[in-house]
């Protein structure tokens, strides 16, 4: 059975390049031989991203971003997706 590595300095999100493999219910990260649980919410972000939530949005292709302590943020259904 293949254990999480705790990591603490950075998170792994979709497409970030790392190579990825599925684990149970989620997608791990393969990053320096350790297997890293895939973040959808950035770290601290609570909630959906909605109409009039306050933050800053910007056009991204077919749908609107928006801005969240440096990060750009697409809501997708139940997920957020950072890009």
């Amino acid at each position: 059975m293949t254990q999480h590595a705790e990591a603490v300095d950075h998170e792994h999100l979709p497409d970030d390049g790392c190579e990825t493999v599925p684990h149970e219910d989620h997608v791990d990260h393969v990053h320096d031989g350790e297997h890293h649980p895939e973040a959808r919410l950035h770290t601290g972000h609570d909630g959906a991203h909605t109409e009039g939530d306050g933050c800053e949005t910007v056009q991204h292709e077919d749908h609107l971003d928006h801005l969240h302590d440096g990060h750009r943020h697409y809501q997708h259904e139940d997920h957020v997706h950072e890009h």
